[in-house]
């Protein structure tokens, strides 16, 4: 069977998340990785990425391998979820599982959120396979926490998003989970952890890809939001959220702009480098146009996001294409999931 998730895009309320009971908006992608996951008579870990399929087995409660689950984020990813789902279940299966992507380009990751969106499918397919009956907040939880144990740091937004479609997020608190990182976990009350499903007005959305990955767990290590920054952060989050749910674009687009200046005013007390020159000139090119434009992630990489009218969006494609930009046109899915 396959398994999809999305990548993510965050609108506003990056760095800021970080911080328990901060806010952040984050919306998926249309451009989605996928999982196949079957039982068969081997049990084996494929991806393009790979020069030849990683095959593993479970002896005594461990999984053994042809790679190095410590050096392999997938390999780690399905030792923790399979490992929860047999605890769960008392079953031993062999799972045949191939991964495809539609968020890299040439073997560079695209700033979508790829390890998010991975951990996603495979917790789907795991839970699916072994009959674990858990809820979409169990799940949820059981990626982050996974997603959580490789990276020691993240909100946890990215995951969400990828699951859940578009949402309003708080993130947990992170000392709490560094001292709760075990399968019981799932089934406990996250301080902080909230997560409401978002369907948006009519927006158009456009992204620009820098061409250079970011290095996000070591941007988000580097740095604790607090004080006015963080503040000023949840009242856009908020002002997003009231635009969204009362149909009102023109919010969330003021929203969006201003998310850029408040990130910006950070990124350069905590000398982050947000926006390089190619960032820098697409805001600028969007800003002429009338379009609210930002960076949408850790920065220092990764993309520009623009939300506006499709016919405005349209005119920005075309200028940022003009100028050689990796531009990818409607890039979000701005429907809530069923």
């Amino acid at each position: 069977m396959r398994f999809e998730s999305s990548g993510k895009l965050y609108l506003c309320g990056e760095y800021a998340v970080l911080r328990p009971g901060s806010f952040a908006i984050c919306a998926p992608t249309k451009r989605k990785l996928w999982v196949e996951a079957r039982e068969s008579e081997e049990a084996s870990l494929s991806s393009p990425l790979f020069a030849s399929p990683i095959r593993y087995a479970w002896r005594g409660g461990d999984l053994v391998s042809t790679a190095a689950p410590e050096k392999c984020f997938a390999l780690f990813a399905v030792r923790l979820l399979e490992g929860f789902c047999r605890r769960e279940t008392g079953r031993s299966l062999r799972v045949e599982i191939t991964i495809g992507s539609g968020l890299e380009a040439g073997g560079k990751k695209l700033g979508f959120g790829s390890s998010a969106a991975l951990v996603a499918a495979l917790a789907k397919a795991m839970t699916f396979l072994y009959g674990v009956p858990l809820s979409q907040e169990e799940i949820l939880k059981l990626a982050i926490l996974t997603h959580f144990s490789w990276q020691g740091s993240g909100s946890g937004g990215d995951v969400a998003a990828s699951l859940l479609g578009p949402v309003f997020y708080s993130s947990f608190d992170p000392l709490w989970l560094s001292s709760h990182l075990s399968p019981e976990s799932v089934f406990k009350k996250w301080p902080g952890l909230f997560a409401e499903k978002l369907s948006f007005p009519p927006l158009s959305s456009i992204a620009f890809w820098t061409g250079i990955p970011a290095s996000t767990s070591s941007l988000i290590r580097a740095v604790r939001p607090g004080g006015r920054f963080a503040s000023r952060s949840d009242r856009l989050c908020l002002m997003a959220r009231e635009g969204i749910l009362k149909g009102r674009a023109d919010l969330v687009e003021r929203a969006l702009e201003a998310s850029r200046y408040n990130l910006e005013s950070f990124a350069r007390r905590n000398r982050i480098p947000l926006e390089g020159a190619s960032a820098r000139r697409a805001i600028a090119i969007a800003g002429a146009l009338g379009i609210a434009a930002k960076t949408s992630g850790a920065g220092g990489g990764d993309c520009i996001l623009a939300l506006g009218g499709a016919e405005e969006c349209q005119k920005l494609s075309r200028a940022w294409k003009a100028v050689g930009f990796s531009v990818f046109d409607d890039v979000l899915d701005l429907k809530r999931e069923k």
